[in-house]
């Protein structure tokens, strides 16, 4: 079941670097995720 699911993150992650779309590191998508919910309450 864990091979399952390391092919299945292989996959994602090759489907995203198909697309070229800029990345930003994860700190900071946090970070712009837990801004936008301070705004939303």
């Amino acid at each position: 079941m864990e091979e399952l699911d390391e092919l299945e993150d292989i996959k994602l992650y090759d489907e995203a670097k198909k697309d070229n779309e800029p990345s930003i590191p994860i700190d900071n998508a946090f970070k712009m995720i837990e801004a936008k919910r301070r705004k939303a309450k």
